[in-house]
């Protein structure tokens, strides 16, 4: 059994170089959260909460709310160049961390990175994270706005022009990308970037679909956690 002082080293020893922090007390009065992001924390008394802009993508990611409702041990705070919340799960190997970033405001909102995305897209980066990917390989999940690129820098090809409008938005880790068009804004009309055939890609895909489809694949091994009420968004 996975106990809060294992989960509390492990944490420790996977981000060495930020702040761990396992409740609302443990936060500096200085680092402003998210309100959503109040109820973060490792407790034994009770199931473990996520942010409840997941809430809002029941339908686009089913796999991954059931994947919190029966195996989210808990969530913490991480403190450094950034502050980002990481969620808490166990393998057969051991413990592994997603982990996301502040939700997209302010500015961040009017950036070329930001538009480009599908409206359904734009919602996901700012009502729940900008990026949820598993750490450390940042991949198997919604990039990062900073992490996304443009298909035609992955491209070896000498006219790359045909891929110069396709953006990243999911690394599966090994060279292949869930993209956008971004001359395009419809969440149906994504495609599926294979690094092996590069000129042609798999087009008019859901990109929530495949995306949540790929993270349950991958995280098919998470155990559950146990029995006591189900976890669920505050």
């Amino acid at each position: 059994m996975t106990t809060l002082d294992d989960i509390a080293r492990d944490l420790g020893d996977t981000f060495p170089h930020h702040k761990v922090c396992l409740s609302l007390k443990d936060v500096p009065q200085d680092v402003a959260l998210p309100r959503s992001w109040e109820n973060f924390g490792l407790r034994p008394d009770v199931a473990p909460v996520f942010p409840d802009g997941w809430s809002s993508f029941s339908n686009e990611f089913p796999s991954t709310i059931t994947l919190f409702n029966d195996c989210l041990l808990g969530t913490a705070l991480l403190l450094g160049d950034e502050v980002e919340l990481a969620y808490i799960f166990h393998d057969g190997n051991g413990l592994y961390y997603y982990v996301g970033g502040r939700p997209v405001e302010g500015e961040a909102t009017e950036t070329f990175e930001f538009k480009y995305l599908p409206r359904r897209l734009q919602d996901f980066y700012r009502e729940v994270h900008d990026g949820y990917t598993f750490f450390p390989a940042r991949s198997m999940g919604p990039q990062r706005l900073g992490d996304q690129s443009r298909v035609s820098e992955l491209v070896d090809e000498v006219d790359d022009s045909f891929a110069a409008s396709w953006i990243t938005v999911f690394s599966n880790g090994g060279g292949d990308y869930v993209a956008v068009n971004a001359d395009s804004h419809g969440d149906s009309d994504g495609l599926v970037w294979w690094h092996e055939n590069p000129a042609t890609p798999e087009f008019d895909i859901d990109v929530f679909r495949v995306m949540d489809a790929w993270m349950k694949i991958f995280l098919e091994n998470t155990k559950p956690r146990e029995p006591r009420t189900k976890s669920g968004a505050r």
